[in-house]
């Protein structure tokens, strides 16, 4: 009876410390990417700021910027997820940066009410992908991904994008203004 308690007990609290560690997300499944899209473009994080990601077949590359915040993400691509490692730099002193890094995913969807693409994931630190927090961002319509210029410039280069195709040109001028989406 003793043994059978003590084997419960190391069962029940391994499972409970891998959940509490984050060991990724067993349960999330790729859906159908849906028709026309793509995680490349900019977009606009509630959490991170301006986001520039390209996708390249099954790869995507991006930068993020917000405040004192900037990082990349590199990923791959099945279907609607994207799963993803973050680097970030966040430097509160001027020459004292804190490095972090960890992996999360996105999920893209296209909100027929809005007429806004979208992206809801979550972000984990080091091997999980969920123990850090959401990640959320909407993409604008009119604005090309610069991954080698400043954020906030309109720049062509970074490949192909596939944005909502709006025959007017609203070249966002690189505010935080949320109305060129």
């Amino acid at each position: 009876m003793r043994a059978r308690l003590s084997v419960s007990l190391v069962a029940l609290l391994y499972a409970a410390l891998m959940t509490a560690c984050g060991g990724g997300s067993p349960g999330l499944r790729a859906g159908p990417m849906p028709e026309g899209g793509s995680f490349s473009g900019v977009w606009y994080s509630p959490q991170y700021g301006e986001m520039h990601m390209v996708q390249n077949g099954a790869t995507v590359i991006g930068k993020f910027a917000k405040e004192e915040k900037t990082g990349r993400v590199q990923g791959s691509v099945d279907g609607d997820l994207m799963r993803f490692e973050w680097t970030q730099k966040r430097e509160l002193i001027v020459g004292r940066p804190n490095d972090a890094k960890g992996h999360g995913y996105f999920r893209l969807n296209y909100d027929e009410a809005e007429k806004a693409w979208k992206i809801d994931g979550r972000w984990g630190i080091d091997d999980s992908e969920t123990n850090g927090g959401p990640w959320t961002a909407i993409r604008a319509r009119n604005r090309r991904p610069d991954l080698d210029g400043e954020h906030g410039s309109s720049g062509d280069s970074g490949g192909s994008s596939d944005e909502s195709s709006d025959d007017s040109d609203n070249s966002s001028s690189g505010s935080d203004d949320l109305s060129d989406l």
